[in-house]
């Protein structure tokens, strides 16, 4: 009696502690989901599998944004600011999404991110079970929707007949104990072959349970009266019930830690069984197998969960403290109305408005004066608009476009490409886009600065003139103050100044109307005290008192 008291005290003191536990976690969690609203996240993003998903899974979006335009953007960056998902799998499918501006002219997200923006108690009851899959390993669920997961070896079929040699020998050698050396023997050899394929299953050590967990996030989700029920979801969760059956006779979930002497006990003598009867080399080969057929199933539910994730991402993205607006698209026209229109990573950036009627805009100014930083603005608004619908201004119309840019490019000597080469292989990439059925938007800093300025005027004047065809929108920034007489009946011409006040100059960055009258590049030399000969030579060559050879 004694013994059954103290085995049950322990059975309760146990229970009372894993309670307490769960409940201490499940606290901490709410706090940090909580303190995370409407902030963008302050951990380290690990890019390498955020881009996983994206990597593997290749459909057939309107328009996926090119490696030249990613950069320019400084997309990273720009992930980390906008990110706000719970797990891993939402956060690869907003990266994934990101980069692919949608067709469609309104958000079709937008009811579920109302809904989730509302009421709290269900967002937070979602987060709570969307935290269960923000474990690094999460990143590695792609990896299951790869072509070949795992190639079964020919000689596989030949160990159903070691299983039934062991099946025969087994009461055999009890009666007669010479058949038990050809037993140990195929022991031995069954032990070899499990333990070398542990080296095969390893890479599924990761996404196996983790594609578990999200298999039972989506079932919980599902089950949500509130958010919005879809028959498909629970297709794909009844298809992958094999697989979450045949997982438990994998040893995936032993993670190594400190064990009692029993359970080590116990559990040597069920890999000794696994060994020797090869459970762990069928079930790994027939999984891999049963989850290429799957895939869709995966597919379906990554991006279910995905989705709900993004969805409270871009809510806490609208409830922080910059203003957003949502976008005003069109299915065509030249039309774009921009105002108070800001780059979200600039600290106190200046507002800007634009309003583009029938013709694309050429930008004129000096260095600093704010182009680029429009560029980029401008550019990252347009594809924002069209992938999570939340521009960062104040209105932001514009008709449904593909984004292309040249803004940023780099060098690269070690692989022998000039930078005018580089330059002609992206603008070659837009120029093939001019005559495809759909309307772009070109964002182009300084065409073929890499080479000579009578050849790169000529070769600009000619490239933006083709851009500018069928209902493309340009917006182009220069330094060559030629080009505005050239496309003056072609762009609309728009510029950035500066002023000098009291020795120092001043930028306001503000884009304003017409083309740049004033030039301050001789100026600053004398503000940066260079010698007076240097600035008296140069202005008699300006004025034309002097001749270049």
């Amino acid at each position: 009696m004694t013994l059954i008291f103290i085995v049950g005290f322990v059975l309760l003191l146990a229970f009372f502690l894993l309670s307490s536990d769960g409940t201490r976690r499940a606290r901490k969690n709410l706090e940090q989901i909580r303190s995370g609203w409407g902030k963008p996240k302050n951990e380290p993003f690990h890019f390498e599998g955020i881009g996983t998903y994206a990597g593997v899974v290749h459909d057939q979006p309107f328009h996926r944004l090119s490696e030249q335009t990613l950069n320019d953007l400084d997309f990273q960056n720009l992930f980390r600011f906008l990110d706000r998902t719970i797990g891993k799998v939402g956060q690869q499918f907003l990266y994934k999404k990101l980069m692919e501006p949608s067709d469609r002219t309104s958000d079709p997200s937008q009811p579920l991110i109302t809904l989730l923006t509302e009421d709290r108690e269900l967002r937070e009851a979602v987060q709570m079970q969307l935290i269960q899959l923000n474990h690094p390993d999460a990143y590695h669920i792609p990896a299951l929707l790869q072509d070949k997961l795992l190639e079964s070896p020919s000689w596989l079929k030949f160990l159903k007949f070691d299983i039934l040699v062991v099946v025969l020998l087994l009461p055999v050698s009890f009666k007669f104990p010479v058949f038990s050396i050809a037993l140990l023997l195929i022991f031995a050899f069954n032990l070899l072959l499990h333990y070398w394929n542990k080296t095969n299953s390893y890479p599924f050590l990761r996404s196996f349970p983790q594609l578990n967990t999200l298999v039972n996030v989506a079932r919980v989700l599902s089950k949500m009266e509130k958010l919005p029920a879809d028959k498909a979801v629970e297709w794909g969760i009844d298809e992958l019930r094999p697989f979450q059956r045949k997982l438990n006779l994998l040893n995936f979930d032993n993670k190594g830690g400190i064990k009692g002497e029993i359970e080590q006990v116990m559990m040597y003598l069920v890999e000794m069984l696994k060994g020797f009867l090869l459970i762990e080399v069928f079930t790994l080969f027939r999984l891999t197998k049963e989850l290429e057929s799957r895939q869709a199933s995966i597919i379906m539910l990554f991006n279910y969960v995905g989705h709900i994730d993004a969805c409270i991402s871009v809510a806490s993205l609208r409830a922080g403290e910059l203003k957003t607006c949502l976008p005003e698209l069109t299915d065509g026209g030249e039309g774009m109305i921009l105002k108070n229109i800001y780059h979200p990573l600039i600290e106190d950036c200046v507002t800007n408005d634009l309003n583009i009627t029938e013709k694309s805009i050429l930008i004129t100014g000096s260095n600093m004066s704010g182009k680029s930083t429009f560029l980029r603005t401008l550019c990252i608004n347009s594809v924002l608009a069209q992938t999570i619908y939340t521009c960062f201004g104040e209105l932001f119309v514009s008709p449904v476009l593909k984004q292309y840019s040249s803004i940023r490019i780099d060098d690269d000597l070690f692989e022998g490409k000039s930078y005018y080469f580089e330059e002609v292989r992206i603008m070659g990439t837009l120029i093939a886009e001019v005559e495809t059925p759909f309307q772009n938007l070109f964002v182009l800093d300084e065409v073929f600065k890499g080479t000579n300025t009578v050849e790169r005027i000529a070769s600009a004047k000619a490239i933006l003139s083709y851009l500018n065809r069928k209902n493309n929108i340009a917006i182009v920034a220069t330094h060559d103050i030629e080009l505005s007489d050239m496309l003056k009946d072609e762009y609309e011409l728009y510029h950035f100044t500066e002023m000098i006040e009291e020795e120092e100059l001043i930028f306001d960055h503000k884009i304003k109307p017409g083309p740049l009258k004033t030039r301050n590049a001789i100026r600053l030399l004398e503000l940066s005290n260079y010698p007076a000969e240097i600035i008296r030579e140069a202005k008699e060559i300006l004025q034309g008192g002097k001749k270049f050879l």
